[in-house]
């Protein structure tokens, strides 16, 4: 299990209850925490925790030329997300008549949703816009295929799992929470219009 756990760690994964289950119950005993973190140290790497959230990953604590190149392009990425997903999350709010954003453990059921934006028109041309965006873009113009394509897109980088491959229900993961603490980041940090561009130290702060 160790070897598991670090190997997910160093791919940048998020070790959550729901996409991985043993790999997270594994890290909640303080002797595994503690074991993981010190194979971690001489990497410049840190085990960390989402505040307010179940979640592991391993954050940057330096910022050097073995690692620069990997952080920007993991901030690009987390960047080029922001936008789509959050778009994405206004959908699920506006079509469950929720008044908050998903967050980690939350349920998508496919058929529910289906239900409640096939005869919206409001939904449906948000539906549209939303599979025009890079992330999610895809030629198909029919309302279940986009939003099943919309949904796969997301399992696919991390943001939620279906625990049962041939079910229609999916969990939100950690890396969704994440995705929070980034915006929350962004938000606080406005000032320093960080760019993925730049080589900005303080880019350190969403790895860590």
């Amino acid at each position: 299990m160790f070897k598991r756990v670090v190997e997910a760690l160093l791919r940048g994964e998020f070790l959550c209850p729901t996409a991985y289950t043993d790999e997270y119950g594994y890290l909640r005993q303080p002797d595994n925490f503690r074991k993981v973190a010190d194979y971690l140290a001489p990497l410049d790497r840190a085990l960390c925790t989402l505040d307010g959230s179940e979640a592991f990953y391993a954050g940057y604590t330096a910022i050097d030329e073995t690692n620069r190149g990997l952080i920007r392009e993991a901030f690009s990425e987390i960047r080029s997300q922001l936008r789509p997903v959050v778009e994405w999350m206004d959908l699920v709010m506006t079509a469950m008549g929720s008044d908050r954003p998903v967050r980690a453990r939350d349920e998508i059921r496919l058929h529910q949703m289906l239900r409640v934006i096939e005869p919206e028109p409001s939904l449906c041309e948000q539906m549209a816009r939303l599979t025009q965006m890079p992330f999610f873009r895809t030629a198909r113009t029919n309302v279940a295929e986009q939003l099943l394509w919309v949904l796969q897109k997301l399992e696919q980088s991390g943001y939620l799992v279906k625990p049962n491959p041939q079910g229609a229900t999916y969990l939100v993961t950690g890396k969704m929470d994440y995705l929070h603490q980034v915006i929350a980041f962004l938000n606080d940090a406005e000032e320093l219009e960080l760019d993925e561009s730049e080589d900005n130290g303080d880019q350190t702060e969403l790895f860590q």
